[in-house]
């Protein structure tokens, strides 16, 4: 009984984490992505490459196609002994990410493939150096 107390205390007062992995996708590929980039030591498809080239000796041959949809969510707020300063998120909301991998074995111990992936920024511009409010 205490037990499930406990256990629904914690699920209740979990929260979200609104994070991204910064400049890097947590996983290239949709396999990898959905294993949150467990594919640097699972290979699962040609977009291995990007995280591991070694392990395309161990995906089968093909090729992979895919569109990430990435909607950052943008905004910072800065304080400084009495001062505050907040800054909303500007520029486009809403990225496509692109990526597209190929595989093909020439032999039991030769394999070769290409992979072309994106990596997204967050497309953010100040108009004012936020630190040099602060004398920075």
């Amino acid at each position: 009984m205490i037990r499930r107390l406990v256990l629904s205390a914690l699920l209740v007062a979990a929260l979200p984490a609104h994070a991204t992995n910064g400049y890097f996708s947590h996983g290239y590929g949709m396999r990898a992505k959905g294993q949150a980039g467990a594919g640097i030591a699972l290979s699962q498809d040609a977009l291995v490459i990007a995280t591991n080239p070694a392990g395309l000796s161990g995906v089968q041959d093909g090729f992979e196609l895919g569109v990430d949809f990435f909607a950052p969510s943008r905004g910072s707020v800065i304080r400084q002994g009495g001062t505050t300063v907040k800054y909303e998120g500007n520029g486009e909301r809403v990225f496509f990410i692109p990526e597209f991998g190929y595989s093909r074995h020439l032999g039991d111990r030769l394999a070769v493939g290409l992979a072309l992936y994106g990596n997204g920024g967050m497309n953010t511009d100040y108009d004012v150096n936020p630190y040099g409010r602060f004398g920075a």
